[in-house]
C-alpha cells in the first residue's frame, strides 16, 4: 500500500499544485473487497466542496490517461480538517505562527510531546514556543514521529 501511496503522490502532486491545491496525504486501502483511494487536499483559501469535485476530476483524468490500475478504486477527496497532519518542511512552513502538537521519537528537554506555537522552521528543524511558557524548543525533523495542527477550540 505504501508503494501505491507514493506512486499516487508522485503522479498527482505537481498537477494539483498547478491547479492551486496541495496534496497533503494519500491513503490507499482495501476493506471487504472495496478498494479506496483517499486524497487529502488543502489550499491557502481552505477547501470547499467545489474544490473536492475539481480535484476528483483532475485525478480521474490523470488516472484514465496513465494508470489504469486504479480504475476499480473508489476515489474520495476531502480537506485534512482543522487538525491536519504536518509531514513535510513545506507543511510546517505554511503553519508558522499556528499552534501545533508534535510527538517525538525521543525526549527533548524531558518531553515526548510538545504543544505550542510554531515560531519558525527551516529544512532541518522547527522552533516551538511551548504552551508551558518555557523557552523555545528546537526540534530536528528526524526526531518527529508525527505532528499536526492543534488549534484551541472555544465553545
Amino acid at each position: 500500500m505504501v508503494q501505491d501511496e507514493q506512486r499516487i503522490i508522485n503522479l498527482l502532486s505537481e498537477p494539483l499544485k498547478i491547479a492551486g491545491f496541495d496534496l497533503i496525504e494519500v491513503k490507499v486501502s482495501t476493506q471487504n473487497a472495496k478498494k479506496t483511494i483517499q486524497l487529502y487536499i488543502d489550499s491557502p483559501n481552505g477547501i470547499r466542496i467545489d474544490d473536492c469535485v475539481t480535484v476528483n476530476q483532475i485525478t480521474k483524468n490523470i488516472f484514465g490517461k496513465t494508470n489504469h490500475q486504479y480504475k476499480d478504486y473508489v476515489l474520495e477527496v476531502s480537506s485534512p480538517g482543522i487538525f491536519r497532519k504536518l509531514k513535510t518542511p513545506d507543511h510546517f512552513k505554511s503553519s508558522t505562527g499556528k499552534r501545533i502538537k508534535v510527538h517525538l521519537e525521543k525526549k527533548i528537554e524531558g518531553l515526548m510531546t510538545v504543544t505550542g506555537d510554531l515560531q519558525k522552521c527551516n529544512e532541518e528543524t522547527i522552533c516551538i514556543q511551548p504552551d508551558t511558557n518555557s523557552s523555545d524548543i528546537i526540534i530536528p525533523y528526524s526526531l518527529i514521529s508525527r505532528a499536526n495542527l492543534e488549534p484551541l477550540l472555544k465553545f
